[in-house]
């Protein structure tokens, strides 16, 4: 968009003395003038139905604003994020690689719960809203297998099966004894693989050549000691080989050591440790009653926790066990019955009918047996039978097996006969149902869920 610049001084000109060939008024100068203004004019848009070229800039209005004024794009994506805030999950069936730019594949990762393979289930109406916490927040320091717990955050119990964690904690270690503490401060016994190693090495510079491990599971913030080691070595990172065993390590501090006997003692300074448990107290419940089977969310829950079972607590105040160990401080937490029982069978995603009855398909020919006295007749043999005393038989008796008919007034009862109830019946069971690889999923099965970042 050009501006219109006047060119030429007219001003200037009136103050030019009589006769100066610079107070004349040209033609050219004017032509300049008039086809400077009119380029400049062509530049602009028109009031009515303008079209703008370029970048146009606008007032970016309040969010809420219902007016017939311009919108900014700054509005227009404050507008879109209220209607779509972060959190939102939907179903995306397009490719991975194409998910929409601002959205995440609901993995795990990006703060996304794992949607992987789960469909989503709807609260129920039978929430429970309860105050809450479960594991502990601790000041304490990791020697080997010692864990020493100098504070306690307050509410907080460290107990038997606890696990700890940190992020420098590369393991799984659990609280398997009590030293001096007994749920508040003091001594607990850890078991994890990495507490301790005793192995063979040597060392030039930073890099410790490990060339046989004797016992234990070489992990990073082991302390060396042995062979000569300087004091406050620890390892590193380990660079390669077998994880945890014979390999090169980086140290530290640089030194040179003969090959020789280690021992690797995995050392925490004291620092803050969340301790994870498996047990939720629960202090109030504001409404509606905890069953097993509900699953809670929550500031700081894990996702997908859900009660497994009933420890002191059985629907008000109390513990509870939860299905996923992990530490929340005291907050509030909603516990959703859902529509579905934790725990439940009934038969495999990929069977198209998981429960049903089989339709049987009987063949009766409506016919007895009966049994002469054997005084009449003996099964086997040709014996001679009139209409008088048994039933005709219509032809010559030959084998083990014949059918006859009663004749005259004879009758089973008169003739001394038995009805045997084994008669002939077959049964043809109906079609067990077909399988398929995911034939029992929902009706829709979407590719993937994604969240709004």
């Amino acid at each position: 968009m050009a501006n219109y610049s006047k060119a030429t001084n007219f001003t200037a000109k009136d103050t030019l003395p009589t006769g100066n060939a610079g107070k004349i008024i040209k033609g050219t100068e004017i032509d300049n003038e008039f086809t400077a203004i009119a380029s400049a004019i062509t530049s602009k848009a028109d009031s009515n139905s303008p079209a703008f070229t370029g970048t146009p800039t606008v007032p970016t209005a309040s969010l809420g604003t219902n007016t017939t004024q311009a919108a900014s794009t700054a509005f227009i994506k404050a507008a879109i994020d209220a209607l779509l805030p972060t959190g939102v999950v939907c179903m995306w069936s397009g490719a991975i690689s194409s998910i929409p730019t601002g959205w995440y594949l609901c993995d795990g990762t990006n703060s996304t719960p794992d949607l992987r393979g789960k469909f989503i289930i709807g609260a129920g109406a039978t929430d429970a809203s309860i105050t809450a916490k479960a594991g502990a927040s601790v000041t304490g320091s990791i020697s080997g297998t010692t864990l020493t717990v100098s504070a306690v955050a307050s509410g907080g119990v460290v107990s038997v099966g606890d696990i700890v964690s940190h992020a420098s904690i590369l393991e799984t270690a659990t609280i398997s004894g009590l030293g001096t503490g007994t749920g508040g401060t003091g001594t607990y016994t850890l078991t994890y693989t990495g507490s301790t190693a005793s192995f063979t090495g040597s060392i030039s510079g930073t890099t410790l050549t490990v060339t046989a491990v004797a016992s234990g599971t070489i992990i990073t913030g082991q302390v060396l000691t042995g062979n000569s080691a300087t004091s406050g070595t620890t390892i590193s990172s380990q660079l390669t080989g077998t994880t945890g065993g014979v390999g090169t390590y980086t140290v530290s501090i640089s030194q040179t050591r003969a090959s020789g006997d280690f021992t690797g003692t995995y050392t925490l300074a004291s620092t803050t440790l969340s301790v994870l448990s498996t047990v939720m107290t629960v202090t109030d419940v504001a409404s509606g009653t905890l069953s097993i089977g509900q699953f809670l969310t929550g500031t700081g829950v894990a996702f997908s926790t859900s009660i497994t079972a009933f420890g002191t607590g059985s629907g008000n105040t109390g513990t509870y066990t939860l299905s996923s160990a992990q530490y929340f401080a005291s907050t509030t937490v909603t516990a959703s019955a859902g529509t579905v029982t934790v725990g439940a069978t009934g038969g495999s995603k990929d069977a198209s009918v998981v429960s049903h009855t089989h339709t049987a398909s009987i063949t009766d020919p409506n016919h007895a047996h009966f049994l002469a006295n054997t005084d009449q007749t003996t099964a086997g043999t040709s014996s001679t039978l009139t209409t008088s005393n048994f039933m005709n038989k219509g032809s010559t008796y030959t084998g083990n097996y014949e059918s006859y008919a009663l004749q005259g007034s004879a009758t089973a009862a008169t003739l001394g006969l038995t009805s045997s109830s084994s008669t002939g019946i077959s049964v043809t069971n109906a079609s067990t149902g077909s399988s398929g690889t995911n034939a029992n999923l929902p009706p829709y099965y979407a590719l993937a869920y994604i969240m709004k970042a």
